[in-house]
Parts: C-alpha cells; structure tokens; sequence
C-alpha cells in the first residue's frame, strides 16, 4: 500500500514531504523566532546577560553545533526544553547549521 502511494505521489510530481531537505532559516523563524528575533523576550533576556552584541542569535559568530543542540534540548533558565517530538533532530541539525554558519571555531 504505501508503495502505490509514493508512486502516485511521484507519477504526480509532487514530492514526499519526507525527502524535502529542511531550510534551517525558515525553521528558525517558524520555531524560534517568537522569542529569538529583534524584540523577542530571548532576545531581551540574552541582551541582558550577554550584552546587545550576543542577544540575536542569527547574528553571533561564536555558537558551536553542539552548544546549539544542547540547549535545545535541555532548556537553560527562562528557555525551555524541545523534545524530539516537538523539534525532529532534522529540523534541530538544520536550525544548528543555520545558526553557526557564520561561527568561527575557537582558537587551541
């Protein structure tokens, strides 16, 4: 059965959500944005902590993957926690990636 579905789906063109690659900006908007973009209570709440040059997200340079992921799902402080459930790793791994492209790694 659910080999006659993706072959309609592919005889029609269309493209199984499931093989579609995740854009990590636009997850990042749709996921996080409520609270990480410019006036977000994350974006409030880092600026604070971090300073005005820490608090948006999509603009740092020092975020590594795994720092990333961690936080995601483990929450800090006012942030909440992301089950698998909530955010597949996919779409996490995707946010990740858009979040440290512009990251330099430390120096050894």
């Amino acid at each position: 059965m659910i080999r006659v579905l993706i072959a309609a789906l592919l005889a029609t063109g269309a493209t199984p959500a499931f093989a579609a690659e995740p854009n990590g900006e636009a997850l990042f908007r749709r996921e996080c944005g409520i609270c990480h973009v410019q006036g977000g209570t994350g974006t409030l709440m880092l600026a604070r902590r971090l300073g005005e040059d820490s608090a948006l997200l999509a603009e740092r340079r020092n975020l590594t993957t795994a720092y990333v992921k961690r936080i995601v799902r483990y929450g800090v402080n006012s942030m909440p926690r992301f089950t698998r459930a909530e955010l597949p790793n996919a779409d996490l791994d995707a946010i990740a990636a858009y979040l440290t492209r512009n990251s330099t790694p430390p120096a050894p």
